[in-house]
């Protein structure tokens, strides 16, 4: 009877056991499944992140072709147009080389005209002196040394005539030598050669031009009083030559440095009505803006401006 029981029990036991293990190997198979999906979900996405990664490299490819391809012709267009600006920046150094040329060559002429005409004045004096001989020694007060005549206004003589200069004294030698001391440096020097050349030779064509610089060098010295006075000089004596709208221009500067502002300005304002469209028309026109010359026109011309 034990027996019977004890078979019945493992029966029991074995029985439950199988029933275990069958739900064991069922949860195991189940979750080998649930796994197989995962894996093939995780599989298929990790497809799906390559196919859109692959696609990413290639449009970056494609992006940077594209840019690449952009650069080299944006580069090829600014190199073409900026052809035909290397070419004009030739050409521009070609006139600008060209007009130094020119600028050179209008001085060495314009030097080559005033050494001419200083000759031809020479020439002047000496066919007078044959006409016309000088008196006697004692005879008149005529000038000795490099003086004007006693009595006589600059560059004249006793009867209002040039005098006639010493032996050895050339219109062209005296204008060159005043010319050469003035570029040099020599101012002193020039500014004498210069009364010189008017005291013997005040109706030459160069005449104006040697009254001219000695306003200039006055101005250079900032002695603006005798500097109005010499170009006063050229605008009275000489109206009508090269010279005259450089010394209307210099007279104007010259009033306007001695604090004679009111007729500096009007000065200026008549230059640019008599010679418009004039590099001294310019600088006038500029001189009337500077607030450092007029500070009154400036402030002006602020006034309007902001009206």
């Amino acid at each position: 009877m034990k027996f019977l029981r004890l078979a019945a029990l493992a029966l029991t036991v074995s029985g439950s056991s199988f029933a275990v293990n069958k739900d064991m190997v069922a949860l195991q198979r189940d979750l080998e499944a649930k796994i197989d999906a995962v894996n093939q979900s995780l599989s298929s996405k990790i497809d799906v992140l390559n196919g859109m990664l692959t696609a990413i490299q290639n449009d970056s490819r494609r992006t940077a072709d594209q840019v690449a391809t952009m650069q080299e012709s944006l580069s090829t267009a600014v190199a073409r147009s900026l052809t035909p600006v290397n070419n004009l920046n030739t050409h521009v150094d070609a006139m600008g080389e060209d007009v130094r040329s020119l600028k050179d060559a209008l001085a060495d002429l314009s030097g080559r005209l005033e050494r001419m005409d200083a000759k031809i004045t020479d020439l002047k004096n000496q066919m007078q002196i044959m006409q016309n001989p000088p008196a006697a020694p004692g005879a008149t007060n005529g000038p000795q040394g490099l003086g004007a005549p006693t009595g006589a206004g600059p560059g004249t003589g006793t009867s209002g005539q040039p005098g006639v200069p010493p032996p050895g004294m050339s219109a062209e030698k005296t204008y060159t030598d005043a010319r050469r001391d003035q570029q040099t440096g020599n101012l002193d020097l020039a500014y004498q050669e210069y009364q010189q050349y008017l005291t013997y030779f005040p109706n030459t064509e160069l005449a104006a031009n040697a009254q001219y610089y000695m306003g200039e060098i006055s101005y250079n010295r900032a002695d603006y009083k005798a500097a109005v006075q010499a170009f006063d000089a050229v605008l009275e004596r000489y109206p009508k030559n090269p010279k005259t709208a450089d010394a209307r221009y210099m007279k104007g500067m010259a009033l306007a440095r001695d604090g004679q502002r009111s007729r500096a300005i009007q000065e200026l304002r008549s230059l640019v009505q008599a010679y418009p469209n004039t590099e001294q028309a310019r600088k006038a026109s500029a001189a009337l803006r500077d607030p450092h010359l007029f500070p009154s026109a400036a402030s002006t011309a602020k006034r309007t401006t902001a009206r």
